[in-house]
């Protein structure tokens, strides 16, 4: 998970673990970039407003280069049509809008994109 958003981190933290996933967190993409070299991940959660980056369409294409089995969901407080396609375009499994009010609907998306990668890494 990368947020530079220490609480909004710590929500999701809570929120992942308390339903049964492992978490790792970054607060930087140049962090995360590091994580990904050392382990392989299901699912990247990454913020669009990334300090040090343009946005976070600029890391996730960095992301797929690396670890293109990765699947990422892409959390934004801005909604954008033209973001969410772009995103999409570039590898993100789905784009959601901040705050997360449908929890449910959010982890069952959480999930669903796990299980697609696992799908990708044994057909890869």
């Amino acid at each position: 998970m990368l947020d530079d958003d220490k609480t909004f981190r710590e929500l999701l933290v809570d929120l992942f673990r308390s339903n049964g996933y492992e978490v790792v967190t970054v607060a930087t993409g140049e962090d995360a970039l590091c994580k990904i070299q050392e382990e392989q991940f299901d699912l990247a959660t990454i913020d669009f407003d990334l300090p040090g980056w343009v946005n976070g369409i600029d890391f996730l294409k960095e992301l797929k280069e690396m670890a293109s089995h990765t699947q990422v969901i892409l959390l934004t407080g801005n909604a954008s049509d033209e973001v969410a396609k772009e995103a999409i375009r570039y590898g993100a499994y789905h784009y959601y809008v901040k705050p997360i009010h449908r929890i449910d609907q959010f982890l069952r998306l959480i999930g669903e994109a796990i299980e697609a990668g696992r799908q990708k890494k044994r057909i890869d």
